[in-house]
């Protein structure tokens, strides 16, 4: 697991812009799988796309990926974006992801959907501003 948070520090330092915000978030799985437990966003305060990182990304792409940012207004803000391809049995995943972070309580919420699933996978955690 250290040796995967520092991957994701380094990643995103290769492609940081000056004025972005790094966060790295360590997140608890709250049931039924597919909430990566270390995640790395960044973004630039007013921009519409930010970059995500995490175990199942690394797993797909290698590296981060581009998602959508909304800003919610108090330092809060939601990434979406979807994953497919996720290596999963009978067939691979298809995800799509929405997270809520929190930058005046370093909070982050991860929450996942399949398509014709009815659960959700759900996941909560606390960031650390990256460095």
């Amino acid at each position: 697991m250290k040796k995967f948070t520092m991957a994701l520090s380094a990643a995103l330092a290769l492609a940081t812009p000056a004025a972005a915000l790094d966060f790295v978030c360590q997140v608890r799985d709250t049931g039924n799988g597919f909430i990566s437990p270390v995640l790395a966003l960044q973004f630039e305060p007013g921009a519409t796309t930010g970059n995500v990182f995490d175990v199942y990304i690394n797993e797909v792409h290698g590296a981060p990926i581009q998602a959508k940012v909304k800003d919610r207004g108090n330092g809060k803000y939601r990434f979406t974006y979807r994953l497919n391809n996720i290596p999963a049995r009978p067939r691979p995943a298809r995800i799509g992801y929405r997270i809520e972070l929190d930058t005046s309580k370093n909070t982050v919420i991860v929450r996942g959907s399949m398509p014709g699933v009815t659960n959700s996978f759900n996941g909560s955690g606390q960031c650390e501003r990256g460095k």
